[in-house]
Formats: structure tokens, C-alpha cells, sequence
């Protein structure tokens, strides 16, 4: 019996579906109340469509739900590399 790492140790008969949410700072750049778009500044990138909780800290704190409409790579001033993201709020 081989024990390496690519051979398989545990298979389920009935797959389970779940979603995993990395929790990651973002700066917000804008936000659009009448078209409900927030536009955002990531170190970590995001599918179109994937379904996000965005915690909004400041005076007043708030969660909301967004789905990603657009998400590309920028370059920042510094040359590090991060992502823009175009949110469109759900709830």
C-alpha cells in the first residue's frame, strides 16, 4: 500500500456543498447608493458572482451581502500588486 500524499484516504458517498469566506481587509473606494454598487480595493481576488458578507467598521458598523460583478488586477503606486473589485449589494 502506497502513502503518499495524492492517494486517496477518505472519499464521501454523497459530496457535501459549502462555501468558504477568507476574511481579507478592504478599502473602499466608492459606493453607489442608487445603483447599489460598492467599489473596493482587495489583496485577495474574487470569482464574478461569488456571494461575499462585507463588514463595514467605522461610525457605524455594518454587514451587508454582495455578489461580485467585476474583480481585476491593479497595480498599485508602490508596485504591489492588488485587486479591484465591483460589488453589487444584495441585501
Amino acid at each position: 500500500m502506497r502513502r503518499t500524499r495524492r492517494d486517496t484516504r477518505y472519499l464521501l458517498s454523497r459530496p457535501w456543498e459549502g462555501l468558504l469566506g477568507i476574511v481579507g481587509e478592504v478599502a473602499v473606494e466608492w459606493h453607489d447608493e442608487e445603483r447599489r454598487e460598492v467599489g473596493v480595493v482587495s489583496v485577495l481576488p474574487a470569482h464574478p458572482q461569488e456571494l461575499l458578507t462585507l463588514d463595514l467598521s467605522g461610525q457605524e458598523r455594518r454587514n451587508m451581502t454582495v455578489r461580485v460583478l467585476e474583480s481585476g488586477p491593479v497595480v498599485l503606486v508602490d508596485g504591489s500588486i492588488r485587486h479591484r473589485l465591483r460589488l453589487a449589494i444584495v441585501d
